[in-house]
């Protein structure tokens, strides 16, 4: 019985998100991209906290780190960074894990996000326009760290919004941390004022179970495992300080890259060791840490 009633909630939540998207890209013809971009996050942002919270069973460890940064002082941009494992990990645990009320405030205080433009921006397809009209920006994989997509992003950063990014690349369901991309490292390392940017890491496990995906898989969804554990711990900002301060230093002012590639793998370590306190909290309720050997492919 409990069975059927969360799928039937599932149903009508995934029914109301996908009017809920309609209506709101429909608004395009009509109205600014801000207004556009607040209707859409005040209304698919609620169904999808409801799919997580109401549909799942959902533990947040340490939620104040985020609340915190959520309060930075105004013009500090901040980056959160996490494993990637499910089509769903933004918008859906996004917009559970945030308080209620950011949702309804409009779309000046939710994240930015990230998505590949061979999935989410393919010229004339509704995803793309619902995909602007969510605040996601294109980046494009394999173009490398030097594209104006990633300006784009840093400009966000530098004008103190909040950009949620996934610096494995991919999605990833065998539980191993993969590298971080140096991509992650430019983006920290282009704010000049290591003061005017918080780097918040999180590390989450369930949304592999809820939105699993296979090498077959010929679409970004498929049928949710519902009644699902799923926590997420956050870690404290991250100071990076110290690495910022040899952007003029050799080999770094010529090798910009190698700084980039120190910044992401730090930043890995961070996701890294939330994965194991995770585990430890939680004792034999994850099974055990997976073997490392992740890589970039």
């Amino acid at each position: 019985f409990v069975d059927r009633a969360m799928r039937r909630s599932a149903a009508s939540a995934g029914k109301a998100a996908a009017a809920a998207a309609a209506a709101a890209t429909g608004l395009a013809v009509y109205h600014d991209e801000e207004t556009r971009q607040s209707v859409t996050i005040g209304t698919v942002g609620p169904v999808c906290r409801l799919f997580v919270r109401g549909a799942n069973h959902l533990h947040v460890h340490d939620g104040h780190h985020l609340e915190r940064s959520l309060a930075r002082p105004a013009g500090t941009g901040l980056l959160s960074v996490c494993n990637h494992i499910a089509t769903i990990d933004d918008p859906h645990l996004l917009a559970a894990v945030v308080p209620a009320r950011l949702l309804l405030r409009g779309a000046a205080e939710m994240r930015w996000a990230v998505c590949g433009h061979d999935v989410c921006f393919r010229e004339g397809s509704m995803l793309k326009k619902w995909a602007e009209a969510s605040k996601a920006l294109p980046i494009v994989r394999g173009a490398g760290i030097w594209q104006k997509e990633l300006d784009t992003i840093i400009a966000k950063l530098q004008q103190g919004d909040w950009v949620h990014y996934f610096p494995e690349g991919k999605i990833r369901q065998d539980g191993r941390i993969h590298p971080f991309r140096r991509g992650v490292g430019r983006l920290v390392a282009s704010v000049e004022e290591p003061q005017r940017l918080q780097v918040l890491p999180f590390y989450h496990v369930g949304l592999d179970r809820v939105q699993p995906t296979t090498p077959g898989s010929t679409s970004i969804l498929s049928r949710p495992q519902l009644g699902t554990h799923i926590h997420v711990i956050f870690g404290e900002p991250v100071d990076l300080s110290h690495l910022l301060q040899l952007r003029g230093e050799p080999p770094f002012d010529q090798q910009p890259t190698l700084l980039y590639e120190v910044i992401a793998h730090t930043l890995e370590e961070e996701v890294r060791a939330l994965r194991t306190e995770l585990h430890r909290r939680l004792g034999g309720e994850l099974g055990a840490v997976p073997p490392e050997g992740g890589d970039f492919g």
